[in-house]
């Protein structure tokens, strides 16, 4: 924009100097809208004479071209200050056919500084013909819009005339309607919004969760996902399709490797059924219910994260304090405040999961408030110390069972003192991770407590052949556990003997992880003389084979059935072995670990239909279970509550299920663990 400089003599300047262009004036150049010409000079600097022959001038004269005024600007000579009215009046309003209303224009704001708005850009665009600027009228200011330039010199008020302000009306309504409009289309994905997407997952190989669809995941209809039995990748079956077949093992065949690019249609094939999305919407729902905690759980669970403001529980159940203790317990928020909330002298039972920040004192309290407790489990209770049991020694008169897991301080003859007093009402007792639990120890528990019916050791350090014989004097054992003894320490001479001795009254064996062990202990101690046993756990036995498990279980007559068998990585292990064991066991069997066998195939998993009593499977890492497997296991076993199928990558989200069966580990799943 230039801007004339008025100075003294009444002649005028152009110092061509440029600037940005405001908001307005972008606004009023693109309407069309231009102000007038600024008045002439104030009649103090021109005589009157002079002004009168100037406005009449203006009155008789068009607007000469801009370019004469640029000439005049740039002579020697300095031109008046009045002769560039005209010109600029007429390109202000050029274009516009107004009718006269006023000739009188009010007095010029130049005299201020006010910018003019012109440019050399304007210049450029009026060098037209005298013949159009003949019919132009100058457009007036009033002496209000004068005011208003003067104070704050950056902004004009024209008043146009009323057909000229109805055409800018019009004009500016039809803009922002048509805005309007433009904001409320939403806006269509364009071809290059897609090519963005594709090179973006091209890039990364990951979607978004914003075009993630799990009805687009899951085939409709009778669609069926299988696994090609060549190069075992995934493929779907389409309704109304036949796949290929391969010659040599009968397996089906993928597009790939049968070499079309999709199965054909086969001549006797049905016409294509609709898809049936009702009935795996019922088996969605039903998978998601039974994860939903019912009320009591939800505010058992509130209590457990808001127990440090709790003051007492009042009347609770035992099965709901039971649960707060699981809780808190796995929150790491059990300690010696919080315990108080469970001491009670009317317990007779106390479980404690997770005793790592309560203290001595705290452990002390317990045969304090609750002196009447007939069973005591405490779980990963390192801080107990020789004084915390020889109080319980003294104070808890009725104790009959004792678990402890972790109580790496206490020593021998603690041990021992503790067996001597209880003596013969003592039933029950669990020791695991004791590394000062010697062969002294367990003579005197054998010795002193005849009566013991539940004995269970696990990762005990200092076991081996020795502890076995005092073992054997228990005479009314019903359940015996040995975990995880160190290798090499328990040889199957030692082992046989013992169950020989106390097998016909065990209801429960556990032989876990001793990997020594071999056939001859299922053959000639567990067929013949464990005839009372349900619950069986050969888990971690490394070198049993599958011929040893297999004559067990076929010539074990003297045996009616197993409630729990647990073959967890008994990794030699075949299909005969599992035929076996759903023969024998098959209508009794509610609980089943396969977990590891990886030799397994279809054949043997097909034989758990057997088992029409299984409540919960583990088949995790066994590879050959599929999604017709689970659908013939669900169909055959209605009580079937949990299958874990961790590993399991031919089993797909496909896969039948009901209302109440959680299968926890399948691929693509998300499982609240909160709730397992």
């Amino acid at each position: 924009m230039s801007r004339r400089n008025r100075g003294a003599a009444g002649t005028t300047f152009v110092n061509n100097v440029r600037g940005p262009t405001s908001a307005l004036t972008s606004f009023l150049n693109e309407r069309g809208i231009r102000r007038a010409n600024p008045a002439p000079a104030p009649p103090v600097a021109t005589p009157p004479e002079n002004q009168d022959d100037n406005e009449d001038n203006d009155d008789d004269e068009p607007a000469s071209p801009p370019n004469h005024t640029a000439s005049s600007s740039s002579s020697s000579t300095p031109a008046p200050a009045t002769s560039s009215r005209p010109t600029r009046t007429a390109r202000l309003t050029r274009g516009r056919n107004l009718p006269a209303r006023s000739t009188g224009v009010s007095q010029s704001n130049e005299a201020d500084g006010v910018d003019d708005g012109s440019d050399s850009s304007d210049s450029d665009e009026d060098d037209d013909s005298d013949s159009d600027n003949k019919n132009l009228i100058p457009i007036a200011i009033s002496a209000s819009t004068t005011r208003a330039v003067r104070t704050t010199r950056s902004r004009v008020a024209v008043v146009v005339a009323s057909s000229s302000s109805s055409n800018a009306v019009a004009s500016s309504s039809t803009a922002k309607a048509k805005a309007a409009a433009s904001k409320k289309r939403p806006r269509k994905k364009d071809a290059s919004d897609d090519s963005d997407d594709e090179d973006f997952h091209d890039i990364t190989g990951h979607i978004t969760r914003s075009n993630f669809s799990h009805k687009g995941r899951m085939p409709q209809g009778s669609n069926k996902i299988v696994f090609c039995s060549r190069c075992r990748a995934r493929f779907t079956i389409k309704a109304g399709t036949t796949p290929a077949v391969d010659e040599d093992d009968g397996g089906l065949l993928c597009p790939t490797c049968a070499g079309t690019e999709s199965p054909g249609p086969s001549k006797n094939a049905l016409p294509k059924a609709k898809p049936v999305k009702r009935a795996r919407r019922k088996a969605q729902k039903a998978e998601i219910e039974c994860q939903i905690p019912s009320l009591q759980d939800l505010c058992i669970q509130k209590i457990a994260n808001s127990i440090e403001d709790v003051e007492a529980f009042g009347d609770i159940s035992d099965l709901s304090l039971d649960k707060i203790c699981k809780i808190i317990s796995r929150n790491r928020s059990l300690n010696a405040d919080t315990l108080q909330l469970f001491l009670d002298s009317r317990h007779n039972e106390l479980t404690l999961y997770d005793c790592t920040d309560i203290t001595a004192v705290g452990l002390q309290n317990i045969a304090q408030f609750c002196p009447n407790l007939r069973s005591l489990k405490l779980k990963l209770c390192g801080r107990i110390t020789n004084e915390v049991m020889d109080y319980y020694i003294e104070h808890l008169t009725k104790l009959t069972s004792l678990m402890l897991i972790g109580p790496i301080l206490i020593l021998e003859h603690t041990y021992i003192t503790l067996f001597e007093t209880i003596g013969e009402r003592f039933e029950k007792f669990e020791l695991k991770g004791s590394s000062r639990f010697s062969l002294k120890a367990i003579k005197a528990l054998c010795d002193s407590c005849p009566n013991i019916t539940h004995l269970r050791l696990g990762d005990c350090n200092l076991m081996d052949d020795e502890w076995l014989e005092p073992i054997a004097g228990l005479t009314k054992l019903k359940s015996l556990r040995i975990r995880n003894p160190e290798p090499d320490k328990l040889t199957t001479p030692a082992v046989v003997k013992l169950i020989q001795v106390v097998g016909s009254g065990l209801e429960e064996l556990e032989l876990k992880g001793c990997n020594g062990l071999t056939d001859e202990v299922l053959v000639d101690a567990i067929r013949p003389c464990c005839v009372r046993v349900e619950r069986l756990n050969l888990s971690g036995c490394e070198e049993l084979t599958t011929d040893g498990v297999e004559a067990l279980f076929k010539e074990w007559s003297v045996n009616p059935g197993l409630a729990y068998v647990n073959l967890e990585n008994c990794v030699m292990l075949k299909d005969e072995a599992l035929m076996a064991v759903t023969e024998h066991s098959g209508d009794r069997l509610e609980e089943l670990n396969l977990s590891g066998m990886d030799e397994l195939t279809k054949d043997a998993l097909r034989t758990l239909t057997r088992c029409v009593n299984l409540i919960e499977l583990d088949a995790s890492w066994v590879r050959a279970m599929d999604d017709d497997t689970m659908e013939q296991l669900v169909d055959a076993a209605p009580r079937l509550a949990k299958v874990t199928v961790w590993g399991d990558h031919r089993l797909t989200e496909c896969c039948s299920s009901r209302k109440g069966l959680r299968v926890v580990g399948r691929e693509g799943d998300y499982v609240d663990l909160r709730f397992l």
